[in-house]
C-alpha cells in the first residue's frame, strides 16, 4: 500500500496554481469595483434598478473570491507545500 502524504500535482493543477494569484488579484479587483459602485449614493438616485443587478453581481464576485481562496489551499495542500 502506498504511504499517506502529498500527492503530486497533474500539469493542469500546477498550471492553475501558478495563474492562482492573479486570478484572485483579479477577482478581488471586480468585487472591490462593484463595491465601490454600490457606495455611490448617486447610483441609488440615478439607476435604482440597477442597484439589484449590482449587488447581486457582488455578491457572486465575493462567493468566487472565496472559491478561488478555497481552491488555492486545496492546491496548495495537495502539493504538500504549508
Amino acid at each position: 500500500p502506498r504511504a499517506e502524504g502529498p500527492r503530486r500535482l497533474t500539469w493542469k493543477e500546477k498550471q492553475e496554481l501558478e495563474g492562482m494569484e492573479a486570478a484572485i488579484l483579479e477577482a478581488e479587483a471586480h468585487r472591490e469595483a462593484l463595491g465601490g459602485r454600490l457606495a455611490d449614493p448617486a447610483l441609488y438616485a440615478s439607476a435604482p434598478g440597477e442597484v439589484q443587478r449590482l449587488s447581486a453581481e457582488f455578491h457572486a464576485a465575493a462567493a468566487r473570491v472565496e472559491a478561488l481562496y478555497a481552491r488555492w489551499a486545496e492546491l496548495e495542500e495537495a502539493a504538500g507545500a504549508k
